[in-house]
């Protein structure tokens, strides 16, 4: 196979993608080429192997990022149901335990990505990370101090690490592009339901009358929670379209055939290096890089300090337990429909906007009405704490926008683990943003959610510009070609294993 610059485009079966090796060494392959494009062609087969995919790969997904968002927001709720007293936490003990998590989450990011590309069961490996990371959940339970603790936040980062670049491959192998953004907003929709379910149980927990502390029930609860959904996960979640069990191989071709417009392929276990050198070079991954810092230095400060926020509002803490829940509400309603309008309009960074300027706003109000922690308006400053939580769709889009715009799979495992490592780094600088001597107005926390998703708009705005740059250079290019040229190639690339910038066909999202 050769490329638009004359180079190969696949000098093998090893090089190009998993879904090409399926398609060219099945033993049937005509046959199940036939069979798969009659699914295709046939509205009904064609929604009934839609319905079955969604089926397969949504629930559990949607599972699993509503336990690794509960699961690390634990410590939120514990914050006001006594963990601060029984294991005698102390000024800025409670922030750098919620930063240690992100420490681990950031060590971990690298290492736990390129394993699960050469394992290339991403099914089993993201469910035993699940229910290691369950028992370090439960383990909470024993700590009596802060040395615990910090090991057991420290592991539960390494642990986790691995769920959401995992998720957004999973996303790309299955759903056209026009339906990954509904399709991911399914599962981060559940950061906003974890908000509504775990401040309802935290508050009935609150009231359970044993000698037995309720915020170690409460670890105690999830942690088992959490390991019986890693280990549905590993018996349940495919690996990918080609390694999907429960379908038969026409099935599997017309869900690959599907996705052929993509662009982008399904998986490849091998390493390679000349896509990870491409990866540092694009300055659309830096640009990807930022924004997710600039969305998860808020991240950091909301997540792990919303409950005491409510507090120094004049809230008692039970109050804050349950007040947790209307914000959730809103974020659920944010999520879906921004998930939904990317998809219908074909565009992230609009809606992107859409979600970041209410939370400007929120915290804005919470520093006009709370000033040096006095709060002068209780109902306001409730309202802008729920505005607060409309930020999180963002960075559900950027989710969307590497499962859109980036193809070759070493270059995404890469891409999505730089992400990733981004996003901990900025929840990090978030958990210091909020200073125990500053409380109970927190003034510098209000303040770097203004300054930080200010700037993440213009990050926006460039992403967009630089992608309409380089839509522009493909038709440019392919202009230059005859139709039976491009035809020819575009079979060529759909499953050679070829990153966006060297494959022409490639259309970026905005």
């Amino acid at each position: 196979m050769v490329s638009e610059n004359g180079g190969a485009i696949v000098p093998n079966l090893q090089d190009a993608d998993e879904a090409l090796a399926f398609l060219e060494n099945h033993p049937q392959a005509a046959a199940i080429a036939e069979a798969g494009n009659a699914i295709l062609e046939d509205p009904v087969q064609l929604k009934k192997l839609e319905r079955k995919i969604d089926w397969t790969i949504a629930p559990l997904l949607a599972a699993v990022y509503f336990l690794q968002f509960l699961d690390k927001t634990t410590l939120s709720y514990t914050a006001v149901m006594g963990i601060r007293t029984d294991t005698h936490l102390k000024g800025q003990d409670y922030s750098d335990l919620s930063m240690l998590f992100y420490i681990g989450f950031l060590a971990a990011e690298f290492p736990t990505q390129f394993l699960a590309q050469r394992i290339s069961r991403l099914g089993l490996y993201l469910g035993v990370n699940i229910m290691i990371w369950g028992i370090v959940l439960g383990c909470h339970a024993a700590c009596t101090t802060f040395a615990g603790l910090a090991v057991c936040r420290t592991l539960l980062g390494v642990f986790e690490s691995c769920v959401a670049p995992i998720l957004v491959l999973i996303i790309a192998m299955w759903y056209k592009k026009e339906e990954q953004g509904r399709r991911v907003s399914w599962f981060y929709v559940c950061n906003s339901l974890t908000m509504i379910f775990g401040g309802f149980l935290a508050y009935g927990v609150s009231f359970a009358k044993t000698n037995f502390a309720s915020w170690r029930i409460f670890f105690l609860a999830i942690g088992a929670m959490t390991v019986i959904v890693g280990a549905l996960v590993c018996v349940f979640l495919p690996d990918s379209p080609v390694k999907a069990k429960r379908f038969t191989d026409a099935e599997k071709v017309a869900a690959l055939m599907r996705v052929k417009e993509n662009q982008s392929g399904t998986q490849n276990s091998r390493l390679k290096k000349a896509q990870i050198l491409e990866t540092f070079k694009d300055l659309r991954v830096y640009l990807i890089c930022l924004a997710t810092l600039l969305s998860s230095i808020p991240n950091g400060g909301v997540s792990n300090f919303s409950s005491i926020l409510l507090t120094t509002f004049g809230y008692s803490s039970r109050q804050a337990l349950i007040l947790n829940t209307p914000g959730g509400a809103i974020g659920v309603c944010f999520v879906l429909l921004t998930g939904w309008l990317s998809d219908k309009w074909r565009d992230r960074s609009i809606v992107m906007l859409i979600c970041i300027v209410p939370t400007i706003l929120g915290a804005g109000l919470m520093i006009g009405l709370d000033p040096n922690g006095i709060p002068k308006n209780k109902a306001g400053l409730l309202a802008a704490s729920f505005m607060t939580g409309t930020f999180g769709a963002a960075f559900m889009l950027l989710l969307a926008w590497n499962a859109s715009n980036i193809a070759g799979h070493s270059k995404k495992v890469t891409t999505n683990a730089l992400t990733l490592v981004s996003f901990a780094v900025g929840n990090i600088l978030g958990t210091q943003t909020f200073q125990q001597k500053q409380a109970p107005g927190y003034i510098s926390g209000k303040i770097s959610i203004i300054a930080t998703l200010s700037a993440l708009c213009l990050i926006v705005v460039l992403m967009r510009l630089y992608n309409d740059y380089l839509n522009k250079k493909n038709e440019r290019a392919l202009a230059e070609m005859s139709g039976e040229e491009r035809e020819e190639l575009r079979e060529k690339m759909a499953f050679a294993d070829q990153t966006d910038r060297r494959n022409v066909f490639f259309k970026y999202t905005h």
